[in-house]
């Protein structure tokens, strides 16, 4: 963090899907003994792919999307477009991230359970990447994480998520192989882009003055809080 300090071990986790976890690794997230989990997808997907019991307690918001998120098609014909359609989905999606930070209440309910001490805390979407990875830009920020660490922890997906990238990429190559439209969505299916990343930081400076200000602008916290916020999770 910008003041020396780090992010205590053991507090704070993301995942993507938990109901892809086999045995072995649902014995590994029992062992992290989780207080809380966040679970962003929409209720209609969490109905068909429910979460297995990993002994957490669950946080509860209306299960909105984010501003814009209603007016995508998040499926793979959504994400397998190409020419302008594929120009226009790229444009309401990047539209959809940089609005996520603004008045989503999901993220208001996990820095409630957070500042509540409601930890170890771990938060998860589908893939882990999208609302789950702009929500842990959020946290950093509000640790007081320069922007470069930020942004560099969001790109991570990337390396995680390599052999997915790779696949889904050439599989693209085979059936568009001159349509840069179209291979930027089967990228961002499986990957994030630094573009994205730095247009999400850009709308937080951008309405806020700076990244320091968007706990305060958007959640109401005071000095104190983010003090006290900080001292819970850094060391």
């Amino acid at each position: 963090m910008k003041d020396g300090r780090r992010i205590r071990p053991g507090l704070l986790y993301r995942s993507g899907g938990l109901y892809l976890l086999s045995e072995e690794e649902k014995d590994l997230v029992r062992s992290f003994s989780l207080n809380t989990i966040l679970d962003l997808r929409q209720p209609g997907v969490r109905r068909r792919k429910p979460d297995p019991d990993l002994g957490a307690d669950y946080a509860v918001y209306d299960g909105k999307t984010a501003k814009g998120g209603d007016e995508i098609d998040f499926t793979p014909a959504g994400f397998g477009q190409t020419g302008q359609a594929a120009q226009k989905q790229y444009e309401q999606v990047l539209e959809y991230y940089v609005n996520m930070p603004f008045g989503y209440d999901a993220f208001h309910v996990m820095f409630d359970c957070l500042l509540a001490n409601r930890a170890p805390f771990l938060i998860h979407c589908a893939k882990g990447k999208d609302r789950t990875g702009v929500a842990a830009m959020a946290v950093l920020i509000a640790l007081g994480a320069s922007e470069d660490v930020i942004l560099r922890d969001y790109l991570l997906t990337n390396l995680y998520r390599k052999e997915m990238i790779q696949a889904r990429m050439e599989e693209g190559r085979k059936l568009h192989p001159d349509d840069e439209g179209y291979l930027r969505l089967m990228f961002l299916r499986e990957g994030v882009t630094e573009e994205v990343g730095k247009a999400v930081l850009n709308s937080i400076r951008t309405r806020c003055g700076s990244t320091d200000r968007y706990m305060e602008m958007e959640y109401g916290w005071t000095k104190e809080t983010i003090e006290h916020f900080r001292n819970l999770y850094l060391e």
